[in-house]
């Protein structure tokens, strides 16, 4: 499976893809739906990770179409069909880079607070955590205050995400996560959107925490739910043990019976080893790691934490 989040060289990657990011805008401004579909499939076939893609094409590009409209440079069905155009595409990623294997036991809660209609931005960073292997519910526009309220006592998620781009979401989102952390096991609040970046004062949220943009808010998120959820931490090692037993195994072109003999083990070992389903002794580590030619600090992800295990590529 694809990464959902940015590769390390971060700077020059972001450059690289300056050029798509401006043509990509430019087929929105002018309804080119064709143009704008070769884009994103270059993107794929690139191997840009989710994060990439929203991050540093289709997100700078939606604020480019906004900018247009604001000057007036574009009509008002001109900034829907750009809008209708990015959010296929939307659906269309979310589908690539769906999560293949063991959903994880993490909910997150993701809405924009009350009278807020901007909502591509928290329609991102849900696909993001969903592309994580979270279970995601994405209450979309708009949400009112009470009916958000209600809706994370009955889903009881680990953590929740308010997007406000608009001042007035400020109170909204303030009022929420008052009640919300008021509830006898609260969840986490992530707070995101222009409204909240750009005020120091939604600093002072209590037991708030805020995220720059989309990318930013699930490397937060992955802090909150491993301090909340400290059982799934060893569920998170144990399905990245797997997926890169599984990758290194492929790269050889064995067969999973084939490791077993050279790691001397069952085949129903190594069947629950790449399934993340066997809670792995050092034995079996090193059986593994000695059949495969590499070290075990390499089969285990050089004792990286889970999270960056997680993001590569096996």
């Amino acid at each position: 499976m694809k990464s959902p989040y940015p590769l390390k060289n971060g700077t020059g990657r972001k450059d690289d893809l300056e050029g798509s990011r401006v043509d990509y805008a430019t087929a929105l401004a002018v309804g080119d739906s064709e143009a704008a579909d070769r884009i994103i499939d270059e993107l794929v076939i690139r191997k840009c990770s989710l994060g990439e893609i929203y991050s540093w094409v289709i997100a700078p590009a939606l604020v480019s179409i906004g900018e247009l409209w604001c000057r007036k440079d574009i009509g008002v069905a001109e900034e829907h069909l750009a809008t209708q155009i990015a959010l296929s595409h939307l659906d269309k990623l979310k589908f690539n880079f769906a999560w293949r294997d063991r959903r994880s036991s993490y909910r997150v809660l993701v809405a924009c607070v009350e009278g807020e209609q901007h909502w591509l931005g928290a329609r991102m960073f849900a696909d993001l955590c969903a592309s994580h292997g979270w279970t995601t519910e994405f209450l979309g526009q708009d949400v009112p205050d009470g009916a958000l309220i209600d809706m994370a006592k009955k889903r009881a998620p680990q953590m929740v995400a308010l997007s406000a781009t608009m001042a007035p979401g400020l109170d909204h989102a303030r009022h929420v996560a008052a009640e919300v952390t008021a509830l006898a096991s609260p969840p986490r609040i992530l707070l995101g959107g222009h409204a909240i970046a750009d005020r120091p004062s939604a600093q002072a949220f209590a037991g708030t925490v805020l995220a720059r943009d989309v990318v930013d808010g699930v490397d937060v998120s992955l802090k909150f739910l491993r301090a909340n959820r400290p059982k799934a931490i060893l569920k998170e090692y144990l399905l990245a043990l797997g997926r890169r037993v599984r990758g290194l195994r492929s790269r050889k072109g064995w067969t999973q019976e084939q490791l077993a003999k050279g790691a001397r083990v069952t085949r129903v070992c190594i069947v629950a080893v790449e399934g993340g389903k066997q809670n792995v002794s050092m034995d079996i580590v090193i059986r593994i790691a000695n059949a495969l030619g590499v070290s075990p600090e390499g089969l285990m992800g050089s004792g990286e934490e889970p999270a960056r295990l997680l993001r590569r590529r096996p």
